[in-house]
């Protein structure tokens, strides 16, 4: 069916206003601009075809109706449109766009619906769980449940649930927040989702491109309020499974593409301590930094000289490995970094709501407020006594591990479906006083990162990290990877989570007790919850 116009006279009606002998205010009245609305922005159609009914309401006498697609015919009856739609033959999901057009030029107003239409194949990626994020392939039509907020259950004892729950009520509208690749080029990042999504019966529908690589997709209330977004995690690469401490370890970091330790794609996603929005690592290439020599004491054993060129070439390449990606491809959002502090929050369940609202803003600790010795979480900045003479913050699991053995994934956890941040223990014992065991005897280092040789034999890149004010760094040096454990006690610091990292050249797991600064060396905040650092998902049932 080729384009047409559908008009309709409407009837206006006059009133007539006597006139008044008593002076009065004169009041102009608004300006009278075309004006459209449409019952629903979107809906979606089986692969069979069927009828689909929206209502239109304008200020003008006459609207029009266009399309351009042929597999749909429109009807009007009143106000109201039908669109008969044709059987769909193709094994592809097909859009059509219908505008309604109100009003003459230049006064138009101009109303879209998005009509989507499944193929005969349309996989559903929450059909055995949900979660924040979802494993798809490349250019397949997908469809996940957009009504439940992560898995819909555990907040991590954060109060959230009790707050706003674990539905998703009021949603209006999906879109594309960011999407981007491991190659730096944001031509190819557009590729990553194929078609806008449509929200529509409590589901998110799209299709994916050509491109692997990751996107975040979320739904909107009608004044556009972002309500949940969810992680695309586009990859064609079958994903293996090894053992180590009894836990089945997925073979790459969350969001990552491969483990080819020379290839950037090994990076993944970096994520801060509780939240499940991913924060997008360097893309730059790999470098072999120089270090400097020491001797068994960690005493220094070059020369004054030799430590200064040293230095110096470190610091270049520094700047050259150390890039904020900026890349949203089709997205609405632009990356917030370094700079944008997180809210004041003193009370549970704190800043997680702005988290959510805001996923591409990095929250950094604040240093304006004189709150505890240290300030190094984003959800709240201190320490409180509730009613009931228990620490909210320190009862807050966000990500689910309260103590050994009672692991369980938040509707927080940025794990695809099946997999969840890997529990306390999970790279060693931690002793006792929550200090750091170190690990080095079973790691063994390898270009741009490390093999656990003591665990499952896989390789862990050093993919750096974001610090507490939001800066990246440490790309090609270090490596920092997340648990689910957390403390909040004054003994190991407030806001810290324990974490697999790098100090000096050693490897250590666990909580670096808080010291200052002069005495520990630039790693003393390791573990400081507004870090963002690597995830490497375990099976979830090998954790129970």
């Amino acid at each position: 069916m080729s384009k047409f116009y559908i008009y309709i006279s409407v009837l206006m009606l006059v009133t007539i206003v006597g006139c008044s002998k008593q002076p009065a205010e004169i009041i102009y009245p608004e300006p009278d601009y075309a004006n459209v609305q449409l019952s629903s922005p979107s809906a979606v159609v089986e692969r069979e075809g069927g009828v689909k009914e929206i209502f239109v309401s304008t200020n003008r006498a006459s609207w029009s109706v266009e399309t351009s697609s042929e597999w749909v015919d429109l009807s009007i009856e009143g106000n109201s449109l039908r669109l008969f739609v044709d059987e769909n033959t193709t094994s592809s999901l097909r859009m059509a766009i219908i505008e309604v057009v109100a009003g003459e030029a230049p006064d138009l107003c101009v109303a879209r619906f998005k009509l989507t239409q499944l193929g005969d194949s349309c996989l559903d990626l929450s059909a055995e769980a949900t979660a924040n994020c979802y494993i798809t392939p490349t250019q397949s039509d997908v469809k996940f449940r957009a009504d439940v907020k992560g898995n819909g259950h555990n907040d991590g004892n954060s109060r959230y649930m009790a707050t706003y729950g674990a539905r998703i009520e009021g949603a209006s509208y999906a879109d594309v927040v960011w999407e981007a690749t491991f190659d730096g080029d944001k031509t190819r990042s557009v590729r990553i989702v194929d078609s806008t999504p449509v929200y529509a019966d409590g589901y998110i529908y799209l299709r994916t491109g050509d491109v692997e690589g990751n996107a975040l997709v979320a739904v909107y209330d009608g004044g556009g309020k972002l309500l949940w977004s969810w992680h695309l995690w586009v990859t064609d690469a079958e994903m293996s499974l090894s053992a180590a401490n009894g836990i089945e370890w997925m073979d790459r970091n969350l969001g990552a593409l491969n483990n080819d330790m020379n290839s950037i794609s090994n990076r993944g996603m970096l994520y801060q301590w509780g939240r499940k929005e991913p924060f997008l690592p360097s893309p730059a290439a790999y470098v072999e930094m120089p270090t400097h020599s020491y001797d068994e004491d960690y005493n220094l054993t070059e020369s004054e000289e030799e430590y200064a060129a040293i230095q110096q070439e470190i610091e270049r390449l520094r700047v050259e490995v150390n890039i904020n990606s900026f890349q949203t491809g089709d997205g609405e959002y632009e990356w917030q970094y370094a700079g944008f502090a997180a809210p004041v929050a003193l009370n549970a369940p704190g800043n997680i709501e702005y988290a959510l609202e805001h996923p591409t803003t990095f929250l950094a600790c604040r240093s304006d407020i004189p709150i505890g010795e240290y300030l190094f979480d984003w959800y709240m900045q201190q320490d409180l006594m509730n009613t009931s003479g228990l620490m909210m913050q320190s009862e807050s699991q966000l990500w689910g591990d309260a103590d050994q053995g009672t692991t369980y994934k938040t509707i927080f956890d940025p794990c695809p479906v099946g997999y969840c941040v890997p529990p306390r223990g999970a790279f060693g014992e931690i002793p006792a006083e929550y200090a750091c065991t170190y690990l080095s005897d079973d790691w063994t280092k390898e270009a741009y990162g490390w093999r656990w040789s003591g665990g499952n034999g896989d390789f862990f890149p050093a993919v750096g990290n974001y610090d507490v004010s939001g800066l990246i760094g440490e790309t090609s040096e270090k490596m920092l990877y997340w648990t689910a454990e957390s403390f909040g006690n004054g003994a190991s610091g407030f806001g810290k989570a324990a974490t697999l990292f790098v100090a000096f050249n050693d490897i250590y797991y666990g909580i670096y007790p808080l010291l200052d600064a002069t005495v520990a060396g630039s790693w003393y905040s390791y573990g400081a919850r507004s870090y963002g650092a690597s995830v490497r998902c375990v099976r979830e049932e090998s954790v129970k």
